[in-house]
């Protein structure tokens, strides 16, 4: 190298020494500063730039970025043309500086210079900005350079960009060339704005016209794609064009992700794998096509010790694969690794992180990134608030939120449904009013998405009459409005009005999905209605519907819970094997029927078929267990969910292994299984162990479960009914006789037992000694008889005569 610059320098000597000073000049290029020197000696001997030793000049700095050389070999050169002026102005649009390409633009027509397209094009190009985009474009309409398809293109593209989707059409339309590139550029900026059927729309037509496709513009419509047959379609014309042999990887990288937003991951893999030489977009894609956060973890890791690039991109999508506490170390490696290379203060990392500790539980940490961040946009507080909500801490993330509005940020639907979310942990009506008013304000009752989720809000708040209120003021209910409906409806109890909508929906010709056959379907279960069950099992079928995974599941669930554990499975044998919801779903009704055997085998096969079961899967498991009396295998189960599974135990599961405890009469070991669980415990699980206590006759544990029942819970009516036939129990009718003063005193009034039934199609309600119904008298006819049947019956406990008050009345 050393040797080369020494004849570079000896060649340079030798022109300068012959006089020959333009060629010395342009041998000096590779080294600024010798350019310096040699352009001093240049002007030194007399010498002026002429416009085409100059134009030469000002695109070699031009390219370097060099624009304080390069503006000088322009404004030194006496007489400038356009080609010349075009040399520094393209340099700038290439580094996208726009306003020293207008200010340059205006010179040369001070200069009575004439613009050609090259220097249009180049001001097109610089445009950063809506405003700038209809500047320029004014110029070249009335220069006459307006219908020219390279300038219409960068029009149309630049009008996308800034949103303006109207005025992109508008040029499009008004091109009379038909040019691929045109066409191209509508497509792209269809898919920018998010109208992804008006893109694929131009697609067709542009094939269908016969305009060339290239690289480009199947790049482009691969982002309107999210159906995974369509997208095959495209991946097929770009094998049949031969555009994934040439090392395109642009366009291989597009159809990775495209397969990746479309669920198919094997697809993308088997992509990656045939890029001969992937690029930093390539592995990115390829982390996010990853099936977990261990697979991702280990594609980061080769991509780190080889040495490649990687991007803040590349960061976001291997954060976004770690969740749960068993990835939470490998979660503070990456952002160590962020801090090192200085990604942190990109602000979309800071929000991959925060929302990285808030799947893992670490809402400190998720806060303490939050708080360092220099700059915050709107991901950054939904991140935050969401990570809060999904932790449970429903204060705080109220408080986040009124910490946003009182900064005057405006909230998105983002951040809104997050705080709706959080409105149905409060289960308070009149803070989802609150929510309801400022979406008004904001203008958010213009959503469709947003409209769904309040109404969704209400049905979880027991508002059902605002729910239905807010779905009468839509003037053209939709699909989605259905969905949330019916949601509502389910949330509140109301499964029979749930069947009803559907059913009306029905008859009115509304469209209806997948959806909602999962919610009515849930509603037939939550009612027992096997009938109608089986009627919109059979609808799915029909439509098509059958092979949806929420629908697989439902179905499961519905069979199980009204009874029919056969037709269950028989639905369960054809679903699709890797739906983790449809094996829970048999798990749990195998559970809830008593079947232990069954769970544990169906549990067995599914781990062999490579199926990680989740808090769901455990919890049949154990319910299971509970249910059969089983200690030591729920014991073991209990201990594998997170040694095995990594699944962490939630209060749920530790509720299971009390009850079970607490059946089998190991109360002291209940007890103690309370004390020892890493979650602070609830009024359910103090209840349980209450139960527990009552059924065995344990004084002294029963009245520890009941003080801390009271403590979470005052006026919970079962605490006194529970602890009351304890004392009963043990004779100790003066604590019988205390706690039942205070009661009256406190007015706790135990809520009336119910019932249902359907018969004929119509649903019958009866209450805890109802005399309402008009058949009321048939009815306690018929269950003296089945109570004196059950009177000579050996098996029957006739300390617990539980008709004896009826048959008294009677």
């Amino acid at each position: 190298m050393k040797r080369l610059s020494q004849c570079q320098s000896q060649s340079l000597k030798t022109l300068l020494t012959n006089g020959l000073y333009p060629q010395a000049l342009k041998a000096s290029l590779p080294n600024p500063n010798l350019t310096d020197q040699t352009y001093a000696l240049f002007i030194k001997s007399g010498h002026s730039l002429d416009p085409y030793l100059s134009t030469s000049f000002i695109s070699h700095f031009s390219k370097l970025g060099d624009f304080s050389r390069a503006s000088k070999f322009l404004f030194e050169t006496p007489n400038p043309d356009t080609v010349t002026f075009n040399a520094l102005i393209s340099g700038f649009a290439r580094f996208c500086q726009p306003r020293p390409v207008f200010e340059l633009f205006n010179t040369l027509r001070h200069l009575d210079l004439e613009p050609d397209v090259f220097t249009l094009s180049s001001l097109v190009k610089a445009c950063g900005s809506l405003e700038e985009n209809e500047a320029a474009h004014g110029v070249c309409l009335r220069m006459g350079f307006g219908s020219g398809a390279y300038l219409v293109s960068g029009f149309v593209e630049n009008y996308a960009r800034a949103g303006d989707v109207e005025k992109a059409e508008k040029c499009f339309g008004e091109c009379l060339v038909m040019d691929n590139v045109v066409w191209t550029a509508m497509v792209c900026g269809y898919v920018w704005n998010g109208e992804f059927e008006k893109g694929k729309v131009v697609f067709v037509e542009m094939r269908g016209l016969g305009l060339e496709l290239n690289e480009f513009s199947l790049t482009g419509v691969l982002g309107a794609l999210f159906n995974v047959r369509e997208g095959e379609q495209v991946h097929g014309i770009g094998v049949k064009m031969g555009l994934l042999c040439g090392g395109m990887k642009h366009l291989s990288n597009a159809i990775m992700s495209m397969y990746c937003k479309c669920g198919n991951k094997v697809a993308a893999v088997k992509m990656f794998d045939e890029i001969p030489d992937p690029d930093v977009v390539s592995w990115t894609e390829r982390i996010g096509a990853a099936c977990d956060g261990v697979e991702a973890l280990e594609l980061f890791k080769v991509l780190h010790f080889e040495g490649l690039e990687m991007n803040e991109y590349t960061m976001i999508n291997v954060l976004s694969s770690i969740a749960g506490s068993r990835l939470l170390n490998s979660g503070r490696q990456v952002q160590a690794l962020c801090q090192k290379v200085g990604l942190l203060q990109v602000i979309c990392v800071c929000n991959a992180l925060v929302s990285t500790f808030g799947k893992c539980g670490q809402m400190d940490d998720a806060r303490r990134i939050f708080d360092d961040m220099l700059q915050r946009d709107s991901v950054s507080w939904n991140s935050l608030i969401s990570g809060y909500s999904e932790n449970g801490f429903s204060s705080q993330a109220l408080e986040v939120f009124f910490q946003m509005r009182d900064l005057s940020l405006q909230p998105n639907e983002y951040t809104l449904a997050s705080i709706l979310e959080v409105v149905s942990n409060f289960n308070s009506v009149m803070q989802a009013m609150q929510i309801h008013s400022h979406m008004i304000k904001c203008g958010f009752m213009l959503d469709d998405s947003m409209v769904s989720c309040l109404i969704k809000t209400y049905g979880k708040c027991s508002g059902i009459d605002e729910a239905k209120e807010i779905l009468s003021e839509i003037d053209k209910i939709n699909v989605v409005h259905l969905n949330a409906m019916a949601t509502a409806f389910v949330y509140s109890g109301c499964h029979a009005d749930a069947l009803n909508l559907f059913c009306t929906s029905r008859i009115s010709y509304l469209e209806v999905d997948s959806t909602i056959f999962s919610i009515v379907l849930k509603a037939c279960g939550a009612m027992t209605d096997l009938v109608q069950g089986r009627v919109l099992h059979s609808l799915c079928l029909k439509f098509g519907f059958d092979q949806d995974s929420f629908v697989e599941s439902t179905v499961i669930d519905m069979y199980c819970k009204c009874g029919s554990i056969g037709d269950a499975q028989k639905a369960f044998r054809i679903t699709s094997k890797d739906n983790l919801a449809a094996w829970n779903a048999m798990i749990m009704g195998y559970a809830q029927h008593g079947c232990f055997h069954e769970v544990s085998e169906i549990f067995d096969k599914m781990c062999k078929s490579g199926i990680e079961p989740d808090e769901i899967t455990f919890l049949g498991v154990l319910t299971s267990c509970c249910h059969a009396g089983l200690v030591r295998e729920a014991n073991d189960y209990l201990n594998s969910m997170f040694e095995l599974h990594g699944v962490i135990p939630h209060l749920e599961h530790y509720a299971c292994m009390v009850d079970l405890l607490g059946r089998v009469g190991l109360l002291e070991d209940a007890k103690r299984t309370i004390d020892q669980m890493p979650i602070h415990p609830d009024a359910h699980i103090w209840q349980i162990l209450l139960s527990a206590c009552n059924i065995h006759g344990n004084v002294v544990l029963g009245n520890v479960a009941a003080r801390k029942l009271l403590e979470l819970q005052p006026e919970n009516e079962s605490a006194y009914l529970l602890l009351s036939n304890l004392y009963a129990s043990a004779g100790m009718w003066n604590d019988v006789g205390k706690l039942r003063k205070q009661m009256k005193e406190k007015v706790v009034r135990k809520e009336p037992g119910s019932s249902w039934i359907q018969v004929g199609g119509s649903m019958h309600y009866f209450f805890a000694g109802d005399m309402s119904h008009p058949e009321s008298k048939e009815i306690y006819m018929e269950l003296i008889k089945l109570y004196e049947q059950m009177l000579v019956s050996p098996k029957l406990d006739q300390n617990n005569a539980f008709l004896m008050e009826t048959r008294t009345k009677k």
